[in-house]
């Protein structure tokens, strides 16, 4: 099934259609599978390395393939602990793959370091009359704003589509900025009673290091809201989905009716009821 997306800004079915993408890839890490969408050939999975003092190889994505779509869907927090470990190294580095776009998180920008080469050369197979799009959940988010700057300026998929979900910061003000410049249809969906996206903080400020060290999101918030009495679960990319369901139920309804298990169980979004 192909979304709606003819001014490459928010679109619900695009939202919901990423989100289960994005839901794909912690049953592809989890379970070793995945389920796409009719129309979808997996291409690629993404393997990358956390934890810059003792690298450790995981699986934190894919690439699928349609007649006129490429996406590249980022999984969020999954492998314990090289994931904390790289999203709590919140010492900023030079953004290494364009220059003067500022700083970001050594721990994000040396993970997808690792895995940025064998990644560029995969996208570059792919026909440029092909729509690309980026999408990730929670730290799958980061991974995704620090790919869609690099291969909008050095692949030739100059106009990427970013949708994430429950995204940290990832960066300086500068490279916020120079992001927002350059990738211009971005979208950072957000459940406001998410507590992933308010990490890294805007503002470290000495004797913290030297000079400080400041974060900003990238654009452009969306935001929803579902409270579920539970941190796991505001932030879940199941509940993300079916909060999204909401803008266009007809269209969700179709979706996982012809798709079966492309989309996450409701069942997963009860709220919380238990008391300590």
């Amino acid at each position: 099934m192909v979304f709606s997306d003819e001014d490459n800004m928010f679109t619900s079915q695009a939202a919901i259609f990423l989100a289960a993408m994005s839901y794909q890839t912690y049953l592809l890490f989890f379970k070793g599978e995945l389920i796409l969408p009719k129309g979808f050939q997996l291409r690629y999975t993404i393997r990358a390395s956390a934890d810059v003092e003792n690298p450790t190889e995981h699986m934190y994505g894919f690439v699928a393939e349609s007649k006129d779509q490429i996406i590249i869907a980022f999984r969020g927090y999954a492998a314990y602990p090289a994931d904390l470990l790289a999203a709590y190294d919140i010492l900023q580095i030079t953004y290494p793959f364009v220059t003067d776009a500022g700083k970001t998180s050594r721990g994000f920008t040396c993970l997808y370091q690792s895995t940025r080469d064998r990644l560029l050369r995969k996208i570059n197979q792919f026909s440029e009359s092909k729509k690309l799009i980026i999408t990730g959940h929670n730290y799958g988010g980061a991974l995704a704003v620090l790919a869609a700057l690099d291969i909008a300026v050095n692949t030739p998929f100059r106009h990427p589509i970013v949708y994430t979900y429950g995204s940290p910061r990832i960066g300086d003000p500068h490279f916020a900025s120079r992001f927002n410049k350059v990738v211009l249809n971005s979208l950072r969906i957000v459940n406001v009673h998410d507590p992933f996206p308010t990490f890294p903080d805007q503002k470290y400020p000495p004797p913290f290091t030297q000079e400080g060290i400041y974060y900003q999101h990238v654009k452009n918030k969306f935001p929803i809201s579902f409270q579920l009495n539970n941190t796991p679960r505001n932030d879940s990319i199941a509940c993300y989905f079916h909060s999204l369901t909401q803008f266009d139920p007809d269209y969700a309804q179709t979706l996982c009716v012809e798709n079966p298990g492309f989309c996450p169980d409701p069942d997963t979004c009860i709220p919380f009821q238990g008391k300590c």
